[in-house]
């Protein structure tokens, strides 16, 4: 498997053409911005670790155990081995450039972001963006959805999405609480700086996970309404009136302050709440994909968000896969048993080749994250300019 650093090359060929230089409004020069920059490792080493926190369910109030996959800013020269990932926990690859639990940094105030894995994925997905962005500073936190996860799905027990739906954001708030005041005697304590804001991203259910966390409320009375049949197991969950309760208080955690939903599922998420969302939104989607498509997902997300400072970025070839790496990380054997049909939905020649697409995918949230978060303006030229990889790959629409 190829770095990250060789997976971006040829992307980054191409953008640097874009290497802008921004002016200010008065006409004296402002900070210079490159786009180069966004597909190259940062300053720091990357350390990978994984650990475990637990928190009380909502509505149970029952002990919940997440596995975390963690990308950090690490000391130099620290003599750690380099890392290596277990997809599912059974499908071994070499990391790019990130090292076996390294020192933390003696640097503070680092920025953190989030994602969130797909339905029937695993925070280990998120590698790629998690060695870029801890590269260049920030920590990176990508839990395991306990009950929603590849093993959970092929093997069991799997959680009904009902109560999938309810537990994937207070997932994100219990973990900007354990990254905020938890942690204690870990080196990562108090290292990432909450008070910055949050930046989440997320996959498919993910981007679920996303504008929820984010704010956006479900429509509780639709999702009852709609639990017979063949989601008849919805019913058990939404029945428990502290479900229901938790579902109408609403996920909103004010501390997230950008998201980038990635071709994400609109699960009952009620009318007009992305349009009172408050945040800026990174918008990434596919035009061919199968699962979550234009119609049900791409365009009503657009067509929904209203912040001045919101960016759609489109694959005209990209389906639902194209933004992870399971299409060139696994062989199609593996990647059968646990995703069917992938080949019609990102994964062969008639769609973007993964190993160009998610570098750049990973070099917006970089940028989007450095402007919302770090309020660094010289990346508005870029993140509103020309797209960036191959002509062609990438069409940008903003506000």
């Amino acid at each position: 498997m190829r770095s990250l650093s060789s997976l971006g090359a040829t992307a980054g060929a191409v953008v640097s053409v874009f290497t802008l230089f921004v002016v200010g409004c008065d006409g004296d020069s402002g900070p210079t911005a490159s786009a180069d920059e966004l597909f190259e490792q940062g300053p720091y080493e990357v350390g990978y670790r994984e650990m475990t926190m637990t928190y009380s369910a909502a509505a149970s109030m029952e002990p919940r155990e997440l596995v975390l996959r963690v990308w950090y800013p690490a000391q130099d020269e620290s003599g750690a081995a380099p890392a290596r990932y277990a997809v599912a926990g059974v499908v071994d690859l070499a990391a790019g450039s990130a090292l076996e639990a390294p020192p933390v940094t003696d640097d503070t105030n680092l920025p953190l972001v989030i994602y969130s894995h797909g339905n029937g994925g695993e925070g280990l997905l998120a590698y790629p963006y998690g060695e870029l962005m801890a590269s260049h500073g920030w920590v990176l936190v990508a839990p395991n959805h306990t009950g929603n996860t590849a093993l959970d799905l092929a093997f069991g027990p799997a959680d009904p999405p009902a109560l999938v739906a309810l537990n994937r954001p207070t997932d994100i708030t219990a973990i900007i609480d354990e990254f905020d005041t938890g942690l204690s005697g870990d080196d990562l304590e108090r290292k990432a700086d909450v008070d910055l804001g949050v930046f989440l991203f997320g996959h498919s259910f993910g981007g679920y996970t996303s504008f929820t966390a984010g704010g956006a409320d479900v429509d509780y009375d639709v999702a009852a309404a709609d639990c017979e049949g063949v989601m008849s197991e919805n019913c058990d969950v939404l029945t428990d009136p502290n479900v229901e309760a938790a579902y109408r208080a609403g996920f909103g955690d004010p501390r997230i302050v950008a998201i980038a939903p990635q071709a994400p599922a609109l699960v009952a998420i009620a009318d007009g709440e992305l349009g009172s969302l408050g945040i800026p939104t990174l918008l990434m989607t596919g035009r061919l994909d199968q699962t979550t498509t234009q119609e049900e997902s791409a365009d009503p997300s657009w067509a929904g968000i209203d912040d001045p400072n919101d960016i759609w970025v489109e694959m005209p070839l990209g389906a639902h896969y194209s933004f992870i790496t399971v299409c060139h990380d696994l062989t199609p054997e593996i990647l059968g048993l646990f995703i069917s049909g992938a080949d019609q939905d990102g994964c062969s020649p008639t769609f973007i080749d993964t190993r160009e697409a998610v570098p750049v995918l990973a070099a917006y949230l970089l940028a989007f994250g450095r402007r919302h978060l770090l309020g660094q303006t010289e990346w508005n030229a870029i993140l509103t300019g020309p797209p960036l990889g191959n002509q062609g790959d990438f069409v940008v629409t903003a506000n």
